[in-house]
């Protein structure tokens, strides 16, 4: 080979060589590029990624506060809510919503209505049921007793009231019965025992005043209802004379006396935030308190009573807030009428429910409100419609089919008129003023009840005349208030317990 081949062939190795060289440069170059791209990814991966945690982390930060901040602002509605609603409890708890009503006189003629009705009475009280159960307590007055045997329920003069009526009672919502009436001896000693164990057996829930089957029985009950502790105690200054009760029965039905009340009202006081003295006893002759009832109330309140509720009169009086020596308040309710009776005169058959509610703030108890809603009692001719209703809720198409047009058709009965007198009665506050020098006739008031029991106490002159008036007129009412010849009848005089 020539040395030029030679030279030539070593330039092409040299050639070839550095080809290879700068292929192996550019790949290695490439390679590196490659590596620093790679490196540079991961970085801006890594970069990126830690930019996502960092951002993660933030809104987990952010959310975690706003979360804390929600709950935080969560517990603290809660917390509100909580405190608000027990401050609305503990208000409420401190807030007495109570409703009275008057007489429940259960003549003749609705005996045989609900003889007719498998003896159920709850048609009596359906209209008004709604208005009973919505007080925190209600009571009335079983003005007669009560028997479980139909063959012995009466009507005038001798009352004695099928039991059921006492169901339909604590099915409308009643918590009290007060049973120390004029009639509550119509029975005797039996009538007694049998109305209690009723009342016992049947619904030991009701709280019942006014009459015992023993001499160890306390005359005022404490009822404990929210943060009250409610003391009521339920007295007659009468008994009907047809029939006497002896000295060693007298503890049966509690009888007025100012001995009696001012012991009972002393203790109970020790013992309750507010006391309850329910009075049977009065007139029919005027919507506004006597003389003799105004003492009575007078008395009472003076006692430490802070709501009297009298029945009796068989008629609707007023109301009103009176002052005590001591500078606090009474609430007397002079007359609630008659809640249910076939009586048949426009007076007899408007009626009242009284409505106020107690507030306590520590250990003081006032009176919040206080009113009273008008209340008629509702029967047609025939007795097959027979129910209390609320006077707003009564229409002058149920006023004309009254069956006080049959049975009296001489009375202006419509709505407007039983508006007119519910006014007088409503509008009604007297004025009158605290004695503090007792009366002659207080001065001679032994006190003892075992004494004035209707069988040799004096006869109460004012209470006498409020008996032949109204239960002459109307409480022998058999759905007539008249007897066969069509003349008024007489009840005899009812005599006082003082």
């Amino acid at each position: 080979m020539s040395e030029h081949r030679r030279s030539s062939e070593r330039r092409r190795r040299q050639q070839e060589e550095e080809r290879l060289r700068e292929e192996e440069r550019r790949r290695r170059m490439a390679r590196a590029r490659r590596r620093r791209q790679v490196i540079r990814r991961r970085r801006m991966m890594a970069l990126g990624a830690l930019l996502i945690v960092v951002i993660l982390i933030a809104a987990a930060v952010v959310t975690i506060h706003r979360k804390s901040q929600e709950r935080k602002q969560q517990e603290a509605i809660e917390k509100q809510q909580q405190e608000e609603a027990a401050a609305q409890e503990e208000a409420e708890n401190n807030t007495l919503h109570i409703r009275a009503v008057g007489d429940n006189l259960i003549h003749d003629a609705f005996i045989e209505a609900g003889s007719d009705n498998d003896w159920d009475f709850d048609f009596l009280y359906e209209n008004i049921k709604e208005d009973v159960s919505d007080a925190d307590l209600a009571s009335v007055n079983q003005e007669t007793p009560l028997t479980t045997d139909h063959k012995d329920a009466a009507g005038y003069p001798d009352f004695n009231t099928p039991s059921e009526v006492g169901d339909a009672l604590a099915d409308a919502g009643f918590d009290i019965v007060t049973q120390a009436t004029e009639h509550a001896f119509d029975q005797e000693e039996t009538g007694i025992r049998d109305t209690i164990s009723f009342w016992e057996d049947e619904h030991e829930k009701i709280t019942l005043l006014g009459i015992h089957k023993s001499k160890n029985d306390s005359r005022y009950q404490i009822i404990e209802k929210k943060n009250f502790k409610i003391a009521v105690m339920n007295y007659s200054t009468m008994l009907s004379e047809n029939h006497s009760i002896s000295e060693d029965s007298s503890y049966m039905v509690d009888l007025y006396s100012e001995e009696n009340a001012q012991a009972d009202l002393e203790k109970a006081k020790q013992e309750a935030d507010v006391a309850i003295v329910y009075l049977h006893g009065g007139q029919d002759e005027s919507v506004e308190p006597e003389e003799r009832l105004k003492e009575r109330v007078q008395f009472l309140a003076e006692q430490g009573a802070d709501v009297i509720i009298c029945s009796h009169p068989h008629i609707l009086k007023g109301y009103e807030l009176i002052e005590k020596p001591d500078g606090k308040e009474t609430l007397v309710y002079y007359s609630l009428g008659n809640f249910v009776s076939a009586q048949s005169n426009l007076e007899n058959l408007l009626g009242g429910m009284a409505d106020f509610t107690l507030k306590k703030n520590g250990d003081e108890v006032t009176i919040d409100s206080y009113s009273m809603i008008p209340l008629v009692m509702h029967y047609n001719a025939d007795y097959t419609e027979c129910s209390v209703y609320k006077l707003s809720d009564y229409t002058e198409e149920l006023a004309q089919e009254h069956g006080i047009h049959e049975e009296n058709p001489d009375a202006e009965f419509s709505l407007s008129a039983l508006e007119e007198d519910a006014d007088e009665a409503g509008e009604l506050h007297t004025e009158w003023e605290f004695q503090t020098e007792d009366t002659d006739e207080e001065s001679t008031d032994t006190g003892d009840s075992t004494q004035n029991n209707g069988t040799d106490a004096e006869i109460d002159e004012e209470n006498s005349n409020s008996s032949e008036q109204d239960n002459g007129e109307d409480e022998n009412s058999t759905g007539t208030g008249k007897n066969s010849t069509g003349e008024k009848t007489t009840d005899t005089q009812s005599r006082d317990a003082d």
